[in-house]
């Protein structure tokens, strides 16, 4: 090694090493071999990555439901998002519309056996979804724009199929202090083509369960006739048009596919739901 080279060096020469230097001469040599140790990766040993990294796992689509639905006790934390409860023949009317949406499509629902719908107490138009079925429509959007039983049937099916399919943020959310209604509805946004995937299922969704399908596209005029009503829901009110226009397409494709036997008029318990909204300020 270094130290012996230096001292058969010295032998050979008759060079005196005085202490210090010879000192200095070890330290050196030492340094070098630990050096090189330091590159050494023992057989029987594990790298500290390995040690770390053993007992991690990734996040899989239940983790980031979990963690997204957990948002929904966040939100209503916020002041400034209030509910409006319903009665009991509210709920039971409710409750039995998504009803007839999941058992009437068991096949695409294998998750999904129940639901629940949180009407929000602001005249903005909003309606978006967490894991679980939980399903939030406005008292605005309810009252204003869902003129009849079919409309509303559409709502729920778009949001029943996002909650079944997991069609969620991938990310780690972390709130801070509260959730405000404008970061929910920017996570609830989808794409351009994800979107109108959605749309199709929830249309073929809604006729199996016996609603007018037309009233879909309906739906989808009423958002483009009123895009600054529905900014909330969009990020470009531009993608409105995209969507009715795509929408059309589809329809006019698929006009003979669907042939179910659509409910033409709304029952009572839908006039009763939709005054109450509108007499609730």
């Amino acid at each position: 090694m270094v130290v012996t080279s230096l001292l058969k060096f010295k032998s050979l020469f008759h060079i005196p090493v005085r202490p210090s230097l010879q000192a200095g001469v070890l330290c050196f040599g030492l340094s070098l071999f630990l050096n090189s140790c330091s590159s050494f990766v023992l057989p029987f040993g594990s790298s500290p990555k390995k040690s770390l990294d053993s007992g991690y796992q990734s996040m899989n689509l239940k983790d980031y439901e979990d963690q997204f639905y957990a948002l929904k006790n966040v939100l209503l934390k916020n002041p400034e998002v209030k509910i409006i409860p319903l009665d009991k023949k509210e709920v039971s009317y409710l409750d039995k519309l998504i009803s007839d949406i999941l058992i009437n499509n068991e096949i695409f629902f294998k998750r999904l056996k129940t639901g629940k719908i949180t009407i929000l107490k602001t005249e903005t138009p909003i309606h978006f979804s967490l894991p679980r079925g939980e399903i939030f429509l406005s008292k605005g959007l309810v009252s204003k724009y869902l003129k009849n039983e079919s409309m509303l049937a559409s709502v729920l099916a778009f949001e029943l199929v996002k909650s079944e399919k997991g069609l969620y943020p991938k990310k780690i959310i972390i709130p801070t202090g509260h959730l405000t209604m404008e970061r929910m509805m920017s996570l609830n946004r989808l794409g351009l083509d994800e979107k109108m995937e959605v749309h199709k299922w929830a249309h073929h969704l809604a006729m199996r369960s016996g609603f007018s399908g037309e009233y879909y596209l309906a739906w989808l005029q009423v958002q483009n006739r009123n895009t600054a009503d529905f900014y909330f829901q969009v990020a470009d009110p531009n993608q409105l048009t995209r969507e009715e226009s795509l929408f059309k397409s589809f329809i006019i494709k698929n006009s003979n596919q669907d042939q179910v036997v659509s409910k033409r008029t709304s029952p009572k318990n839908f006039y009763s739901f939709i005054n109450r909204l509108r007499e609730n300020l």
